[in-house]
Order: C-alpha cells, then structure tokens, then sequence
C-alpha cells in the first residue's frame, strides 16, 4: 500500500508542493477545529510524504472541485489514535452535511473511526482496512457508506506469476512483506503463496518484514546479497516503496535489472524502473479513481442521492480494477500517469460502480 497501494503528479516538485500543503494541516491543527462548511470533505490519509497519498487527495479535489468546494484533508502518520483525535476536533464544532474518506491506518480502528463519525453524522467511505467481521451494512448506524481496496491477493499473484514467468519456472526468491496487521499486507503474501503453488520450481528462501517503507527494504535487501549472494534470483516486494529500497541496495552490487524485483501500486518512480528494466513488474492502483470514487459515495450519501441502506453488497463492499505492468505495456500506464483524467461529481453519479472490480469476498480481510 499502501503503502498503498496503489494518475501520478507531474513532476517531484508538485509532490513536494502537495506535501508541503498536507504537512501545514497536519502540524498545525488547533485543538479544536473550526467546523468544515456544511457539505465538506474530510480526506484522511496515512501519510503527506507519499506520491500514492498525494494522488489520493488529487481524485478526492477532483470531486471536491467539481461541486464548488474544497476537500479538508488530515495525515495520521499511521496512528489511529491520532486520526481519531484529528476527527474528534473537527466534529466538536459540528460537521452538518459532511462526508468523510478515510483510510483508517489498521483493521484495529476502523470501528472506533466508523462510530465516532456516525455519532457526529457524518457519512463514511473507507478504504484498503477493514475487519473481516465487520461491514458497512452492520456497523455505524446507517452512515457506513461503503469501503473500497483492490484485491491484494491478485495482485500479489500476478507480481509472483510474472516471477515465475521471467525466472522460466525456477529460481530462488525472497519476499518483502508490508504491514503485517493490514490487510494489503496479507493479501499480497497470500497471492504469493498461489503463485508458488503454481510454480514449484520457484522458491522462497526468506520473508521479512518492510512495512512499507523504502530504507527498511533496502537494509533487508543488503542483508539478503550478503547472505545468499549470486543464488538470489528475485525479490517480491509488496509496494513499489519497498522495491525501490530493494533496487537501491541492488545497485551498490550492480545487480540492478539481474535479480528481479517486483511491486505494487504503480507509483511513478515504480513505473519508470519497470520502463529501465530496474524492476520487472508493478501493479497499477489508480490512487486518484479510488479518491474520486471513494468521496463521490460518501457525498452522494450525505446530499441523499443515494441511501445506504438500499444498496446491495456488492454496491457497498467492493474492489477497484487493478492490472500488472511491465515492460510490454508500461508506455501506456506511463502516459495515464502523467494525463490522468479529472473525475466529476457528475460523471460518477451516472454509475457510481462503472469501475468496480466486484465484491470483496470472505476472509480475504483477515491478517496476522
């Protein structure tokens, strides 16, 4: 992820300008927020210093925009109790008509960020996190909208699979896992574990843990070269963060496009080793379509053009479409990174699941 993971900005230094705009909110919430105008969009994500997070907030402005507005957006840093906190100072001063996305940062606060928002009326989507015993059409009184991910499993199967495919069947290759307490996280191994079922002649020597983040993979790759050396033939990574760590450690050997590495989430620099031949494979998750289909729900329930409680599951609890790049097809996806469409409130509202992938199945959302 989710690092996430998973319509890019233009250039570095509009990544910058959008962190630096997110970083300001962050760090100088008052202790109690004024209240967001009646209508508002409160994003909440897990970090400003994110290319995927910044796409994010772009696809949840594209909506925000469309309908004369703007979005509010708060960081947690991946801790709940700080989202919940930041929420809890926004709803004090009343939050009439607002809707909110948000990424809840682990299965473990979803029900606490889901209940306090339904308490103060506010209108929920939430995405990639969610406990397998809990749902939107049981959980938050009404105000659970839906939730939305792309399917980590498939996407762990196709990185695996392109592994497979490159290794020619055989091979020894070791896994850099997420956060194991996500449910991405999980998922992705468990695409992995499919795909090594299916290619026996591929193993995996190791798995350690990343959580997402880039020097942490690079530090585990180093660890792994000094350890199995030139019988190392490939590294799952389970976001592009974590493979661009792993590359960077690849380099001081200039092992760099001879032990493969794959990803997820089609991040920009990920896209661009794929096109150099540094990675093998990444997977696109479209971070701008999930903010805009993610924030055109939680409005449409809030105005009433839709009513939760008259959807169907499916409509409520779905992926979003997702496909493996490589080097055959990364010129497109290189292209629809840098002319991403700009998503409107009217376009979603003809269908607000044209892009759904279909319903998130059972027990996909359990985790370590």
């Amino acid at each position: 992820m989710t690092s996430r993971s998973q319509p890019g900005l233009k250039s570095l230094s509009a990544v910058l300008s959008v962190t630096a705009f997110m970083t300001g909110m962050l760090f100088n919430v008052p202790t109690a927020l004024a209240a967001p105008p009646a209508g508002k969009l409160i994003a909440g994500i897990d970090e400003t210093a994110s290319e995927y997070w910044a796409e994010y907030i772009r696809g949840v402005d594209d909506i925000a925009q469309s309908m004369g507005t703007k979005s509010t957006v708060i960081a947690d840093n991946y801790q709940g109790d700080q989202l919940l906190a930041q929420l809890g100072a926004i709803y004090a001063g009343g939050c009439s008509g607002c809707s909110l996305v948000v990424d809840a940062t682990s299965n473990a606060y979803v029900k606490a960020v889901v209940d306090r928002s339904a308490k103060a009326g506010v209108y929920t989507v939430t995405i990639w996190n969610r406990p397998e015993n809990l749902h939107p059409w049981d959980t938050g009184d009404g105000k659970w909208v839906a939730h939305t991910s792309f399917d980590g499993v498939e996407s762990g199967y196709m990185q695996a699979k392109a592994l497979c495919t490159a290794l020619g069947g055989k091979g020894q290759i070791a896994a850099i896992e997420g956060v194991p307490s996500t449910p991405p996280a999980f998922q992705r191994m468990e695409g992995l574990k499919k795909a090594l079922a299916e290619c026996p002649g591929m193993k995996l020597v190791d798995t350690q843990v990343g959580d997402w983040q880039e020097t942490k993979a690079q530090t585990i790759t180093r660890t792994w070269l000094a350890r199995y050396g030139d019988s190392l033939n490939g590294i799952f990574a389970s976001n592009d963060a974590m493979a661009r760590g792993a590359v960077a450690a690849l380099r001081e050997k200039q092992l760099n496009g001879k032990v493969l590495v794959t990803g997820s989430d089609g991040s920009k620099v990920g896209l661009d080793m794929v096109k150099s031949g540094d990675m093998l494979a990444t997977v696109w998750n479209d971070a701008v379509l999930q903010g805009a289909v993610s924030s055109a729900l939680a409005h449409a329930a809030a105005v009433g053009d839709i009513q939760p409680d008259k959807l169907t599951k499916a409509q409520r609890d779905f992926y979003l479409k997702q496909q493996v790049v490589t080097k055959d097809n990364v010129d497109h996806y290189l292209e629809l990174k840098a002319n991403s469409p700009k998503y409107t409130y009217a376009d979603m509202k003809k269908d607000f699941w044209q892009y759904s992938g279909g319903q998130i199945p059972v027990g996909v959302n359990a985790a370590k």
